[in-house]
């Protein structure tokens, strides 16, 4: 089978003598995003003390951002390295996150606090909704998904090469507008939506009998959707404070 994530399209695997399990899953899950949550915590600190001036806030983000993708998409590639990838690639998402977190404290006071709220939210409404079947991953629930994020992923490569070659950025869809929130609006429910299909993933996955590895893939996978909802929420709502 395929993960519906498109980070994680190209894993595969063949049914196991000593399948994964849900409970398992979970449990990695939980130890990632608490990994990650206490990197973040602990990074954002440090970045809060050492003042804005001096703060390496910025350069941990984009550290860990790139970091953190080379080990998804290694994940992605050889789903049975998970394992090992799995510890190191929260704790550079928590850098991530704790870089990015400080950036937004420093221009907008307390907005970090309600988008971590605004996050946790939406997972447990969302695992909610999944669990009473009001929402399935069917086939065409994936297609829109998958082709959103993809989209999505196009004009944000768009928008780097703009920046990083010209020093300009698309009209209207990355500033504080009416046009940049909506978009912004419109990445924060992809964002969550993933959420669906790494609940689905996890399910077949063990109807499936996978592999024991494919505990820590799915928490891979949980994790990358936990912080890119949290980092969407915080664009949204930083567009919403600076109006």
């Amino acid at each position: 089978m395929q993960s519906n994530n498109p980070l994680f399209k190209k894993a595969s695997f063949i049914p196991s003598a000593e399948p994964m399990s849900i409970n398992g899953a979970i449990n990695k899950t939980v130890v990632m995003t608490g990994t990650a949550a206490t990197v973040a915590v602990l990074f954002f600190f440090y970045c809060m003390n050492v003042g804005y001036t001096n703060s390496p806030a910025m350069l941990g983000a984009i550290a860990g951002a790139i970091v953190g993708m080379i080990l998804a998409f290694v994940a992605a590639f050889k789903p049975h390295l998970s394992p090992n990838i799995a510890m190191p690639y929260a704790v550079m998402e928590g850098l991530f996150m704790g870089g990015i977190s400080a950036y937004y404290q420093y221009r907008y006071p307390g907005l970090p606090l309600i988008a971590v709220a605004a996050t946790f939210i939406t997972t447990f409404a969302l695992l909610g909704l999944y669990k009473a079947r009001i929402i399935q991953a069917t086939a065409k629930f994936k297609a829109v998904v998958i082709s959103a994020t993809i989209a999505i992923a196009i004009l944000y490569v768009l928008q780097w090469v703009m920046v990083l070659a010209f020093g300009n950025s698309i009209p209207f869809l990355f500033e504080n507008g009416i046009i940049g929130l909506g978009f912004a609006a419109f990445v924060a429910v992809i964002a969550s939506l993933h959420l669906i299909l790494d609940f689905d993933l996890i399910e077949r996955s063990n109807e499936m009998n996978a592999p024991k590895y494919m505990e820590w893939f799915c928490g891979i996978a949980m994790l990358a959707t936990l912080v890119w909802m949290y980092v969407s929420f915080l664009r949204l709502l930083g567009i919403i404070r600076s109006e």
